[in-house]
């Protein structure tokens, strides 16, 4: 992880502070699609997709095929947000650099992945 200034790493750490206030889904929900952009959304949601698969022992080629987008299919932004340049993440096939980099964080057994993931099985979830 890239290292932050003093000053950066007050906010991030006040970022964080805020995300930990928050109850429910739904009040995460509402949080990050105000913090985030409907592409930023779309990657943090592409990772952590990438994540489960990685989990479940599927290959590259599996994950790719995957979350790949099906012919003709269009994701609309469930908000009716819509991306101002480009099209949305949501159609962006999924990169071989993004799923490495996923499993590079997945194979660290003291990451915030393994946190996670570990936390959700224990609520059975």
């Amino acid at each position: 992880m890239a290292d932050f200034t003093p000053e950066e790493q007050k906010a991030l750490d006040s970022l964080y502070e805020a995300v930990l206030t928050l109850d429910t889904v739904e009040e995460l929900h509402s949080f990050f699609k105000d913090l985030c952009s409907y592409n930023e959304l779309c990657s943090m949601i592409h990772r952590w997709q990438i994540l489960l698969l990685i989990n479940e022992g599927k290959s590259y080629e599996e994950i790719i095929n995957e979350l790949a987008p099906k012919s003709g299919e269009q994701e609309i932004p469930a908000d009716g947000r819509e991306t101002k340049k480009g099209k949305g993440r949501s159609n962006t096939k999924v990169s071989s650099t993004t799923i490495s980099r996923v499993k590079t964080c997945y194979n660290n057994p003291n990451g915030g992945y393994r946190t996670a993931l570990s936390r959700l099985e224990e609520k059975g979830r």
